[in-house]
């Protein structure tokens, strides 16, 4: 599976209006959770969320821990955020939040 496709799609079958951008947060800690916070930014620069049904996030989740188990040996991360805009110009930034794993390996 494509992350990067996958989150594509799933933003085109489930956005509606003239839009400019939309942003995914992905929270996972490889394997156990993960969770997505989407938003997408209107023509008339309104912010509005962006939700995805459970089938595609249930999908997107298993794409997530390919591409995380995939990318340890080079780069730990656990937090992402993936931009993509109307014209198909995407962006996929990673980050390793030690804060946040401390705090889901505690419970």
């Amino acid at each position: 599976m494509d992350l990067y496709k996958e989150l594509g799609n799933a933003i085109q079958k489930n956005i509606f209006g003239e839009w400019e951008k939309v942003t995914v947060k992905i929270e996972s800690s490889l394997k156990k959770m993960c969770s997505f916070q989407a938003e997408y930014v209107l023509s008339s620069k309104e912010t509005k969320e962006l939700k995805f049904p459970v089938l595609t996030v249930s999908d997107l989740m298993d794409s997530v821990f390919e591409l995380q188990e995939s990318m340890l040996t080079e780069h730990k991360w656990n937090k992402a955020v993936y931009t993509l805009e109307k014209n198909g110009r995407f962006d996929m930034e990673f980050e390793w939040d030690q804060a946040l794993q401390d705090k889901w390996e505690k419970g």
